[in-house]
């Protein structure tokens, strides 16, 4: 693998070498993350349990990195070739892959090999991007092949996830675009991509899923935006998931404007079909919001209230009932400490925005989560719900993002949650946690 990486590289200095000499044809890109958070009470994997075999610490203090530099080179108008590594690490965080190097293996239960790491934090020098991108191959249409990002809209359907330091969703995948004006249709197919700190992941090998989509976004001016999606999520060629059997298969429509005479609306709803081993699948989930924005006064407030819903089901049932949320990020949605996820989950929020100033943004919400088929689930290795109860609990969120100049941005979040009718965990009741972050970004 570090050879094929080296080839990559070696070719993409022929090209630079060849490239003609002005300087608007080459373009270096710099981007630096630093982000500090400070945990009280949970981790990524465990809540609330101090025992010493617990997985590792409550309180940790970690600093992440992550830093996304290369290049992209037009040799001509139409073509694009892009070529970027990331590097991300996590000091000091207490299940850095040196201490835990099985904890984010995914394999069968019971089994610890085959498998293959999907690690959220941790990716050394690795291929962030390598693609070909050719514009107006015919009036309006452009292709794109290789290693890329893939998002639309609010990305719940499509996402990034760049919460996570090695950012959750990246493709290798062959895109056609279609596009005028406001109004487009991308059609795309390929895999997404592990992440194992110990390996170099060469694009279309390694792939946790085979699938791809269709995203199309169509304006109607002071009315609405529409944009009907449609997704499939096959078993990749990693190891262990090349074991299974299973099509996942989602279509749906968001319909949204951001200011239709003040008023916010913004309407998700998504059907889930396919099969899993012997199982069918039926499945659904939905997301609404509407707000109004007070444009008259300081701060221009928007106050709106929203909820995410996704279908779930019992491990028994002969169908599948419990929605998977497609390709999406969570990064902003469900709480901000990532405890719930959009599956099997009834989320209920009221949200505060503030616009102070130019490039400064201000949001406080307020989640509360409920668990719609408590029966059988299990989050962060230690909540579960008592019998009959589906209240998880509460969280509160503050969150302000400020870009002080075109290079620099600054982000702060403090989330707090409050348990709901949780079983004791440890011999105790569930307690409280908090969690603080301060981000610093920097792209060149």
């Amino acid at each position: 693998m570090k050879k094929a990486v080296s080839i990559i590289i070696l070719l993409i200095s022929l090209t630079i070498v060849n490239a003609q000499s002005d300087s608007s044809k080459i373009k270096f890109d710099l981007s630096v993350r630093y982000r500090f958070e400070l945990w009280n009470g949970m981790n990524a994997k465990n809540y609330g349990d101090d025992s010493p075999s617990a997985i590792g610490k409550l309180n940790d203090k970690t600093l992440y990195q992550r830093v996304i530099t290369g290049l992209s080179l037009k040799p001509s108008e139409k073509l694009t070739i892009g070529f970027h590594l990331q590097d991300s690490r996590a000091f000091g965080w207490s299940l850095r892959n040196s201490k835990y190097p099985d904890l984010f293996r995914i394999h069968k239960a019971g089994s610890p090999t085959p498998y293959y790491t999907m690690n959220p934090n941790e990716e050394y020098f690795e291929i962030y991007d390598a693609y070909v991108q050719y514009n107006q191959v015919m009036k309006d249409l452009s292709v794109k092949l290789g290693r890329q990002k893939i998002f639309y809209g609010d990305t719940r359907i499509f996402g990034p996830g760049e919460r996570g330091n090695t950012g959750r969703w990246t493709w290798d995948a062959l895109k056609v675009s279609y596009k005028r004006g406001e109004n487009f249709v991308d059609v795309f197919a390929g895999g997404t991509k592990i992440h194992d700190p110990e390996k170099i992941s060469v694009p279309f090998t390694y792939t946790e899923f085979w699938g791809g989509g269709i995203y199309a976004h169509l304006d109607i001016p002071r009315v609405m935006n529409i944009e009907p999606f449609y997704a499939l999520k096959t078993e990749g060629s990693a190891d262990y998931i090349n074991t299974l059997e299973f099509s996942r298969n989602w279509t749906g429509i968001r319909i949204f404007n951001n200011d239709f005479h003040h008023f916010i609306f913004d309407l998700t709803a998504v059907k889930e079909f396919g099969i899993e081993g012997i199982k069918t699948i039926n499945a659904y989930g939905w997301f609404a919001k509407v707000g109004y924005q007070f444009r008259n006064i300081p701060s221009k407030p928007i106050i709106s209230v929203r909820e995410s819903y996704a279908s779930g089901g019992k491990k028994t049932d002969a169908e599948i009932h419990t929605f998977e949320p497609a390709y999406g990020a969570s990064d902003m949605y469900y709480g901000r400490m990532n405890i719930a996820t959009w599956s099997n989950l009834d989320d209920r929020e009221i949200v505060l925005e503030l616009l102070p100033v130019k490039d400064l943004w201000v949001e406080l919400k307020y989640n509360r989560f409920y668990i719609p088929v408590p029966d059988d689930v299990t989050l962060l290795n230690t909540m579960k719900l008592e019998s009959g109860e589906n209240h998880l609990g509460d969280e509160l969120d503050a969150f302000i993002s400020y870009k002080v100049t075109k290079h620099w941005q600054l982000t702060g979040v403090f989330g707090y949650f409050t348990p709901g009718d949780l079983i004791p965990i440890n011999n105790k009741p569930a307690r409280k946690a908090d969690w603080f972050s301060f981000q610093v970004l920097f792209t060149f």
